[in-house]
């Protein structure tokens, strides 16, 4: 998700894995630094893990441009971040409410929606962006995700297989394509994923998880009931490059 800004979340399940989400924002000045050196900042501490700092830069910012969305956005992913989902959601909103057509913002919620619990709603804000010309970064893999959270195998594996595609060997895609696999019934193709993400130098959390669904990955999927959304929008083929 390359831009000027900021990076968003998701999860995996019950398995936390982080996305990047990169928006632009307004340029002014005011105090004592201007507010596109406050968002380089802010952007740098959230890259080097401090979401405390980075919050804290995208509030001074805020002062400069109160209101802006783009701003919101990024203050929502450092709360998000902070584990301040509540805060991040309602920042997300009012963002949402400003410009209700910014395929990032959008983005941000579903995933938001989606760490919630709420996969529902996560599809209904994601799948806005579907007509869109240009679909943002890691919107396939966060399809993926919900698609697969509402046991829609097989929209999922499209997704999941472009954004694979854009990133080949990438952990995260080749885990959510192993779990889509095993749900098709297909256990050889979901393990030999599973052993893919592994030999790819996953994060420690997802490196666990994926020892544990090699092992046993029933125990770990559990059941998985059927829920089908009605009136779901029809997918379009899209033109952006992105995952």
């Amino acid at each position: 998700m390359k831009g000027a800004g900021y990076a968003g979340s998701g999860r995996l399940g019950k398995f936390v894995l982080a996305f990047v989400l990169l928006v632009g924002g307004a340029c002014a000045s005011g105090g004592g630094q201007s507010l596109p050196a406050l968002e380089k900042e802010a952007h740098g501490a959230l890259a080097q893990g401090d979401a405390r700092t980075a919050m804290k830069l995208d509030r001074q910012a805020l002062a400069l441009s109160p209101g802006d969305p783009g701003l919101l956005n990024n203050l929502a992913v450092a709360e998000d971040r902070l584990g301040e989902e509540k805060k991040a959601l309602r920042n997300l909103e009012e963002a949402n409410r400003k410009s209700p057509r910014d395929p990032n913002i959008l983005l941000n919620l579903a995933r938001i929606d989606l760490k919630t619990g709420r996969e529902g709603e996560a599809f209904r804000t994601a799948s806005k962006i579907i007509p869109m010309d240009r679909w943002p970064e890691g919107f396939r893999t966060l399809m993926g995700k919900i698609d697969i959270d509402l046991s829609r195998y097989a929209e999922a594996h499209i997704y999941l297989h472009e954004a694979l595609e854009r990133h080949p060997g990438n952990p995260l895609i080749l885990t959510y394509l192993g779990i889509v696999h095993y749900r098709l019934g297909e256990p050889a193709d979901a393990k030999k994923n599973f052993r893919d993400a592994l030999s790819r130098n996953p994060s420690p959390g997802l490196r666990q998880t994926l020892e544990s669904l090699l092992k046993n990955p029933g125990r770990v999927l559990g059941p998985f009931p059927p829920r089908v959304l009605k009136d779901e929008e029809p997918r379009q083929k899209n033109a952006e490059e992105s995952p």
